[in-house]
């Protein structure tokens, strides 16, 4: 992908890289004194916000859990909404469509479509990070830009499940609000014989937050990824991106993760998140491009910011022979 993006970058070029002109070349980032691994780290280390954010939702949302003490509301005192999305769903197609779905294709065996939506739903866990690093390497100067539309993104999907916890379709089902939908997100590891792979899987659910469904950041993460790197990206990999946003929103419903309204609300969310994205870097640029003022100092051009004053009649000329040229006499004492 990125013989791709380069050549989109050095043909006829789109999206932010035309904006940022000849100036910044994202296949060229800029030096560093440390390695590549030193640098992944530091990439990825406003990241470590996500894991802090999560980890306060959880707690927020702890009494609402499997392991918590069966309250109506989680510390904020928010309830948990059991009904509310399947009847929007309802609204939209005449059915909840997990419930449909599975009708249709789960019939309590292993199948290829199984694995296709275990490998799909994963992705989520990797896709960030692995951006992060990618365009940390390659699109230095849009780094910024995604970091921003990530913590942005982070923040409005974790305020989502505090203020307005929701039971996925599987949770729901077995709650009796929807008919029979199981969570199948970890079955399809079976079937490509990857059993530690289920059980981690498996481990990691029993543990998570049951309640963090809307917005799906799922759903959201692959728009996220999707609409960062279409600026840069050719046809084919736009296309690319789109089956992959396609893929985990049919993944998810099919699963049992989550309701199309999950999935379309976590599509705003990564909207939203990546307007702010643009909007930290079109701000950069402007701040970048606007004159400053500084003091006067020696070795820049005069009447420059921070330019070094011309000197008074009597000091000595420059190579030029000129008495006025600025810094052209570096270390001579001024004349008295």
């Amino acid at each position: 992908m990125r013989r791709e993006l380069d050549r989109d970058a050095t043909g006829p070029v789109r999206g932010d890289h035309a904006r940022s002109g000849p100036a910044t070349s994202p296949s060229r980032p800029a030096t560093s004194r440390h390695g590549p691994i030193a640098q992944l780290l530091i990439a990825w280390s406003p990241l470590s916000v996500i894991l802090l954010a999560y980890a306060a939702a959880e707690w927020v949302n702890a009494p609402l859990g499997a392991r918590g003490s069966g309250a109506a509301t989680n510390r904020l005192g928010f309830g948990v909404h059991v009904a509310g999305p399947a009847e929007v769903d309802r609204s939209m197609f005449g059915t909840v469509p997990s419930v449909r779905v599975q009708a249709a294709l789960a019939d309590g065996s292993v199948h290829w479509y199984d694995a296709v939506a275990a490998l799909v739903y994963g992705t989520h866990f990797v896709s960030i990070p692995l951006l992060t690093g990618f365009v940390w390497f390659r699109l230095r100067d849009r780094f910024r830009s995604w970091i921003a539309a990530v913590l942005a993104f982070t923040t409005l999907g974790m305020a989502g499940y505090v203020l307005y916890p929701a039971a996925p379709p599987w949770l729901a089902s077995d709650r009796g609000e929807i008919g029979a939908v199981h969570r199948l997100s970890s079955l399809g590891w079976d079937y490509l014989h990857l059993g530690p792979v289920a059980w981690l899987s498996v481990s990691g659910q029993a543990g998570s937050n049951p309640v963090a469904a809307m917005p799906s950041l799922h759903a959201g993460a692959a728009l996220l990824v999707a609409l960062f790197l279409w600026p840069a990206a050719s046809t084919r990999w736009r296309a690319a991106l789109l089956v992959y946003v396609v893929l985990m929103a049919v993944a998810l419903v099919y699963t049992g993760e989550h309701y199309v309204v999950d999935v379309l609300a976590g599509w705003g969310t990564a909207a939203v998140a990546v307007a702010a994205g643009t909007a930290v870097r079109s701000h950069g640029l402007s701040v970048a491009a606007s004159p400053r003022r500084g003091r006067w100092r020696r070795g820049s051009p005069a009447g420059a910011p921070g330019g070094d004053r011309p000197r008074p009649c009597g000091a000595p000329p420059c190579a030029a022979g000129h008495r006025s040229c600025p810094g052209s006499a570096r270390g001579a004492p001024p004349v008295r």
